[in-house]
């Protein structure tokens, strides 16, 4: 940031588990559909009050549940061809009720509340989603197994069949401050 003139930010990058940074080294510490994929949400919470100064505040994006945000829907859908992940709860809409970790926030001293957005996005065809949002996926599924994700994505998805589709896309922001 300093090749721009910015001087007093300080970008990093780390497991929520075990964030690279000192004691109470930030102000803000943003999120961006990452704690959707955090194996130990307790200990990530501990980790973000360790970082974050007196008052300090945490922004986090995680999308809501399949029934709310499409490209879960499609993730999931395709993801049961992708056999079990290694860890349970951890992936697309792990954290589509946010409670438990708005609990976990809560007991290492951090208020939050969440707020949603529903935003959307178009795909002229099928194949146009497929390979925008399968590519993680399904990318190490045999020819066979991709076959029957697509399928199955097709059937829950494009019930009329292929052509134009508005995907809506609910996110949910974890507003929270240092107590």
């Amino acid at each position: 940031m300093t090749a721009r003139g910015r001087t007093n930010v300080d970008l990093r990058e780390g497991r929520a588990e075990a964030l690279p940074a000192e004691d109470s080294a930030f102000d803000v510490v943003l999120a961006s559909l990452s704690l959707m994929y955090v194996l130990d949400r307790a200990v990530a919470a501990h980790e973000l009050a360790r970082v974050l100064r007196p008052q300090g505040r945490l922004v986090a994006a995680v999308w809501a549940g399949p029934e709310a945000c499409d490209i879960v829907l499609f993730q999931q859908t395709a993801g049961c061809f992708a056999g079990s992940p290694p860890v349970p709860g951890v992936g697309p809409g792990a954290l589509a009720d946010p409670t438990p970790f708005l609990g976990q926030l809560a007991a290492v001293g951090i208020e939050a509340r969440v707020e949603r957005e529903t935003l959307g996005f178009d795909f002229d065809t099928f194949a146009a989603a497929w390979e925008a949002l399968a590519g993680v996926t399904t990318a190490h599924l045999p020819s066979e197994r991709q076959q029957e994700a697509q399928a199955a994505v097709m059937a829950a998805m494009y019930p009329h069949g292929d052509g134009p589709r508005h995907f809506r896309n609910t996110t949910q922001f974890i507003l929270g401050r240092v107590a």
